[in-house]
């Protein structure tokens, strides 16, 4: 593709913005809204690739949350090449992160819980991402208050209250599959997406991978077969309710890991000081030691607190004024202010964290 052509008569090629052997992602324009976007496009593949491209495509249309990347939409192009449309990235990934450092324990704390309250909506519909790696969380203008999960592309669909079924093929990335994964194991569920947040924090804490080995096989043997190390040991003095909670999220055997994402929030958000159902995009007041009026955004706190960044928007058990009284809150914080939902629950819309005026559908 070169810069000017028109996708499916709605997005203009700009540039491209990388390349690899399934295909391209170029930055475009969405000629409807005018707003940046990314387009990623299969090119020449059919079978099973081009299946786990439409599931991709299918999956990110269901999900909606800040905390994973936004769905524009899907098609082919006319030269038979399928494509998916996301919202445009400006920023880093945590991968890029990672190279500067380690990160403070309250950051780890916060930025796990940002990600397991993303995965959390994934879980909640049957749906393992089961490639979580730094590579795959991206930081919006840099900001780790701004993670995004991103690719989806190896997820599967579980159905209610069943197990995810594989060929017996392994998925994932060595170094951050779980032990089941390493085995190919065919009962994979929610929980190894648990085992590979425990990885990333992991990493975010000590500035090293759980395992570490010359190839990609020894790594998977030692995934599959050793008790992964206590992060205590490389970060003295670290709380005992963290490192235990790490422990148990890189447990060998999924029985002894938090169920899922919704689990291990509840875990991270009491390790975090927040109220209970809270997030790291909600701190509680008893955190800042401060409630905010009614109807209005608290300051943001100091930066270097454990919820830098993060603050309450505190509305009264209504809706704020001028938003439909049939909505109910979602998640509050910056930098997207409220998100509430319309009690038929699909609509979105945003409230200003300052005005608290409802600005625009979400």
């Amino acid at each position: 593709m070169q810069p000017r052509d028109i996708v499916a008569g709605r997005f203009e090629i700009d540039r491209l913005a990388g390349s690899g052997g399934m295909g391209a992602v170029y930055r475009a324009i969405d000629r409807q809204t005018g707003q940046v976007v990314a387009l990623k496009v299969l090119h020449g593949h059919s079978g099973e690739h081009a299946d786990r491209f439409a599931r991709e495509a299918r999956l990110l249309s269901e999900l909606r949350h800040p905390g994973v990347v936004r769905f524009v939409g899907s098609g082919a192009t006319d030269r038979g090449d399928g494509f998916i449309v996301m919202e445009w990235l400006e920023g880093e990934s945590l991968a890029a992160r990672f190279k500067r450092g380690a990160l403070p324990p309250a950051e780890v704390i916060a930025l796990g819980a940002r990600i397991a309250d993303a995965l959390r909506v994934a879980h909640e519909r049957g749906i393992v991402h089961r490639d979580l790696k730094p590579q795959n969380l991206f930081l919006e203008g840099g900001s780790l208050e701004r993670i995004k999960v991103l690719d989806f592309g190896i997820a599967r669909i579980l159905d209610p209250g069943q197990k995810l079924t594989l060929t017996g093929a392994m998925l994932g990335t060595p170094g951050y599959m779980s032990p089941e994964q390493a085995r190919g194991d065919r009962e994979v569920d929610a929980r190894t997406d648990v085992y590979a947040l425990g990885c990333v924090m992991f990493r975010a804490l000590t500035g090293r991978r759980v395992f570490t080995g010359d190839d990609a096989v020894s790594v998977l043997i030692r995934v599959a077969t050793e008790p992964a190390p206590r992060a205590s040991r490389l970060c003295p003095g670290l709380s005992p309710a963290l490192d235990d909670l790490l422990a148990r999220m890189l447990a060998i055997a999924p029985t002894e890991r938090p169920r899922d994402a919704a689990a291990l929030l509840a875990e991270l958000a009491v390790l975090g000081g927040w109220q209970q159902g809270a997030t790291a995009l909600h701190p509680s007041s008893s955190a800042r030691g401060r409630e905010s009026p009614p109807g209005h955004a608290a300051p943001a706190p100091e930066p270097g607190c454990a919820a830098a960044a993060a603050w309450k928007v505190a509305f009264p058990a209504g809706a704020p004024a001028g938003a439909p009284s049939t909505l109910q809150l979602l998640e509050v914080g910056p930098p997207l202010g409220a998100i509430w939902q319309v009690s038929s629950g699909s609509t979105l819309v945003y409230v200003d964290p300052r005005s608290c005026a409802v600005k625009r559908p979400y």
